[in-house]
């Protein structure tokens, strides 16, 4: 029985390795308190509250690009300015960098398209 207690513990902490990435955050003082009670206030644990918040930001960088909702999918997420130029991150791994909101635009279609296929 101790084995096979062993092996579930081992392969949860595999599991946990190869599809989750940790992040420490650190906050003024007082803002963890302010963090939790606004998560409970949804019904949320800090964690999903911070992703929830990711996600939404990720969606109005989407809207500002004016990304179609069947494109959305295949991107794991934009990141920049209109300064320094935009990276694209999709979920396969490949990214590309453009320097304005229509070349985003392109890069996104023209590489959905072409995964498509």
């Amino acid at each position: 029985m101790e084995g096979d207690v062993m092996n579930r513990t081992e392969y949860k902490n595999n599991f946990y390795k190869e599809h989750y990435e940790r992040i420490n955050l650190a906050v003024p003082k007082g803002m963890k308190d302010i963090i939790r009670t606004l998560a409970a206030d949804k019904g949320m644990s800090i964690n999903a509250y911070i992703q929830d918040l990711v996600r939404k930001d990720q969606c109005g960088m989407f809207d500002t690009m004016q990304v179609a909702e069947k494109n959305r999918e295949m991107i794991s997420g934009i990141t920049g300015n209109m300064h320094d130029g935009y990276d694209i991150i999709f979920k396969d791994g490949h990214s590309c960098h453009c320097r304005t909101k229509k070349d985003v635009r392109s890069c996104i279609i023209e590489y959905c398209k072409e995964k498509g296929d």
